[in-house]
Order: C-alpha cells, then sequence, then structure tokens
C-alpha cells in the first residue's frame, strides 16, 4: 500500500482533493438546477420531421358501377340535374329513407388504403320436424325425423375506383352447413370478379328470378350457382339489358340438376328487368347445347314480375313467375325442386315443362311479417320403353317471422310438398315420391 507523504503545515491531500470537490459540486449543482428549470420551460429541439395527421378506418358502402344509360335523354338529364341542385335538403331526407328501407352494404376503409370492405355473415339455427307418406305404387317412406339444422353463411367483398373512374370490385362468398350422416362440405356461393358493367366467377344464374330468400329453406340447402361472365348495361333509367354466358358444371348446380359432358360452347343467357314504381318485371331466355348423336340445343324463357306497395299502413308485396323449357330442365322450378330431380332424371333424357310460382308478403307490425308461396313443377319426359314419362311436385309453404331489431330474426315455418314421379326402369328412392310435411322452428342472426 502506497501512503502519499503530507506537506508541512498543509491538510493530507486526501482531504484536500475532497475540499476541492466540495467547493466545486456547489456551483456544478447550480448549474444542472438552472439546465433543468431551462429544460421544463423551453423543449429541447429535435430534428424536424413532418407533421402526420392520425390514421383512422373511415366508414364507406359497396357501391355498384356507375355506367351511363345508353339511351338516356338530354332533357333527362337537365330536369334530374336541376331538380337535384334545388332540393338538395329533401333528396337527402328521401335518400335516408331509401337507405333505412333497403340500406346498402357498408364496410371499411383501412389506414393506408383506398379499397373499400365489408365482412358480413347470417348465422341461422333451428328444429325441423320431417314426416312422409309414400305414393300409391312407390317404394315405402322414410321414418319420421327430427333434426336439428345449423348454416352460418359469410360474404367478404370490396370495392375500389380507380383514377380513371372505372370500379373494380370482388366478393366471396360461402356457406357451412351442420353435418349430414358424420360429413359437411362447404357451399361456394359465391367468388366473382366485377370490372365496371363486367361480371366474371361464380354467381348466380342471370336467368334465375324469384329465389325463395324469405323463407328458410333457402339457407338450408346450397344455391344454384354457375360459373359466368356477364355483361350488364343501363339501357334507360328503368330498362336493364344483360348478356351471360354460363357453364353449370363449375358450380352448385352440377350438384343439384343434370349437367351433359362433352358439351363445346357455354349456355348463353339473355336479360331485360325493369325497375320503377314498386315495379321490378324480369324476362329471360336461355340457350343450352345438348351434346350427342346428333347434338341438339335445349331452350328456357322465363317471365316474372314483383309489385310492392302500402295499404293502411301496411307493407305488402306479390310476386309471380312463370318459366317453360324443352331440353332445359335445369332452368325450372327451385332449389328444393332441383334436387329431386337430378336424382332420377339423366343429362341425355329429352323432357319439356314449365314452372310457375306465386309468393306473397304482408306486414303485420314493423316486426311482425308473414310470407306464403306456392309452386308447382312438372316435366314430361319420352322415353322409349313407355308412352310418357312424368315428374310432378307441388309445394306449400307458410312462415311468421318476428325481427325485434335489425339483423335478428324468430319465426316458424310449415310446408308440404306432393311429388309424383313415374318413369318406367328408373329406381325411385325413398322419400322422393309421395308427400312431405315439413315444420321448423328457426332463430337467425345477420352481422
Amino acid at each position: 500500500m502506497i501512503i502519499a507523504p503530507m506537506a508541512c503545515g498543509s491538510e493530507p491531500a486526501s482531504e484536500h482533493i475532497g475540499a476541492v470537490f466540495r467547493r466545486a459540486a456547489l456551483p456544478a449543482g447550480l448549474c444542472l438546477a438552472l439546465l433543468s428549470q431551462t429544460a421544463l420551460a423551453a423543449p429541447a429541439r429535435l430534428p424536424s420531421r413532418p407533421a402526420q395527421a392520425p390514421s383512422f378506418a373511415r366508414a364507406c358502402t359497396i357501391a355498384g358501377p356507375e355506367t351511363k344509360p345508353l339511351f338516356a335523354s338530354e332533357s333527362t338529364e337537365t330536369t334530374t340535374s336541376s331538380e337535384d341542385e334545388a332540393d338538395d335538403d329533401s333528396d337527402d331526407e328521401d335518400g335516408d329513407e331509401e337507405d333505412e328501407e333497403d340500406p346498402p352494404e357498408r364496410g371499411l376503409i383501412l389506414p393506408g388504403s383506398s379499397t373499400c370492405l365489408s365482412i358480413t355473415g347470417t348465422v341461422s339455427a333451428g328444429l325441423q320436424r320431417d314426416s312422409f307418406r309414400a305414393s300409391r305404387n312407390g317404394p315405402p317412406p322414410p321414418s319420421n325425423v327430427t333434426s336439428f339444422p345449423v348454416s352460418a353463411a359469410f360474404r367478404i367483398a370490396t370495392s375500389h375506383e380507380l383514377a380513371s373512374g372505372l370500379r373494380v370490385g370482388t366478393a366471396f362468398g360461402f356457406t357451412l352447413y351442420s353435418p349430414v350422416d358424420g360429413a359437411s362440405e362447404p357451399s361456394i356461393d359465391e367468388a366473382t370478379i366485377l370490372v365496371g358493367p363486367w361480371t366474371f366467377g361464380l354467381d348466380s344464374s342471370r336467368f334465375s328470378f324469384w329465389t325463395g330468400d324469405e323463407f328458410i329453406f333457402s339457407a338450408r340447402v346450397p344455391s344454384r350457382t354457375v360459373g359466368v361472365i356477364a355483361l350488364e348495361l343501363p339501357l334507360t333509367e328503368s330498362w336493364t339489358a344483360t348478356l351471360a354466358l354460363e357453364d353449370p358444371a363449375l358450380g352448385n348446380t352440377s350438384s343439384t340438376a343434370p349437367v351433359p359432358t362433352g358439351r363445346r360452347v357455354p349456355d348463353t343467357i339473355g336479360r331485360l328487368v325493369y325497375e320503377a314504381g314498386g315495379w321490378t318485371v324480369h324476362g329471360a331466355l336461355a340457350l343450352r347445347e345438348i351434346p350427342g348423336m346428333p347434338s341438339r340445343f335445349g331452350r328456357a324463357g322465363i317471365i316474372g314480375a314483383t309489385y310492392e306497395g302500402e295499404a293502411l299502413g301496411h307493407g305488402w308485396s306479390l310476386t309471380a313467375q312463370l318459366a317453360g323449357a324443352i331440353d332445359g330442365a335445369p332452368y325450372l322450378g327451385s332449389v328444393l325442386d332441383a334436387r329431386i330431380v337430378n336424382r332420377v332424371l339423366l343429362a341425355s333424357d329429352a323432357t319439356r315443362g314449365f314452372s310457375t310460382v306465386v309468393s306473397g308478403r304482408f306486414e303485420w307490425t314493423g316486426e311482425l311479417a308473414s310470407n306464403l308461396y306456392l309452386s308447382r313443377y312438372w316435366l314430361e319426359v319420352p322415353l322409349a320403353n313407355q308412352v310418357r314419362g312424368e315428374i310432378r311436385i307441388d309445394r306449400l309453404a307458410a312462415n311468421l317471422v318476428w325481427t325485434p331489431v335489425e339483423g335478428f330474426k324468430l319465426g316458424i315455418e310449415n310446408s308440404v310438398a306432393w311429388a309424383r314421379i313415374a318413369l318406367s326402369g328408373r329406381e325411385i328412392a325413398a322419400g322422393l315420391a309421395g308427400r312431405q310435411i315439413s315444420t321448423q322452428v328457426f332463430i337467425e342472426r345477420s352481422f
């Protein structure tokens, strides 16, 4: 250990150094105090950066293409623009009322994006009781059964407007069903790309009109979809024309109706729709190839109309539809009818027939409504081994639906179906021919 020598007549070196530090600590502390006060009074200057506003998701709506009518008159455009400028307030109120009656599909524009994204869904559950009675010459009926069907449908849609004003959108929807016989496969209901007036992908047929959305059976079975390329053009403010090429083999139609193989061209659909004054009128023609030796073409036509009105403070609507086809059975009837026909009919069978539907809705109150429909499906099948084959299906269904809040439904539905199938040499599965009564209590939640 080294000890420093002490100077004569002076303090030890350690004490001298400590005194120096003590004398220096006071001004240093004062300087630190002054600096701290200055720092609190004026923040330190940092390198400048451009200010950025906080980014949040913004509400938006999934808008369809805004295509100018082909035959819009100049007088109509001038009148419309002048009325819009003069009645801005009233138009806003009317628009709000229309939004309440038929709200658009709403979504969000995510931060850093200009694309509107919407995710919606519907979950349905209930109790169903089916009872069967066989036809006179048919196979024995299955036993009565009680089931608890559950389904969940989801849809993802986007909409984006380019700098040129062209609107581009996408949509993808699928449905999950409760397992049947230990297995359950999802059903793809929609997978489309929309570019202006064009639609590409998987979607419902442009031939179809009445889909039975007011009835719970529409959520219990896969929808009829097809591969489609469609061009939709507004002719006037009320009329819209559509031309489409469709392939049933690409969609769910292949599981509900026979699709011939070896076809060279897709089905061709032409449609004309009128919408004005509470009326919706739909007319369409279809042409499809039936391969064979020789090949032939099937054809189908449909006319349907819906009127929505109000009487004594109660809203109501009435729909009627009539379709006819020669070698075009997939274009007749509802999804329920097609499921039966698919199990007894071959794609090469020559057919001719028609289907018709009458459906009505009455709103008792703002929350309580009832729906009713009556349909008939008739198909003649001339076979080589008999004079005439025939398929006839009659249906009657009614329901009562309570909607206390938007997006929530609770109801009860009852339906009766009579099926008569006269096809010699064809195996008829139990439960297809005869009478079936179905009663369903259901609950549905949409978001």
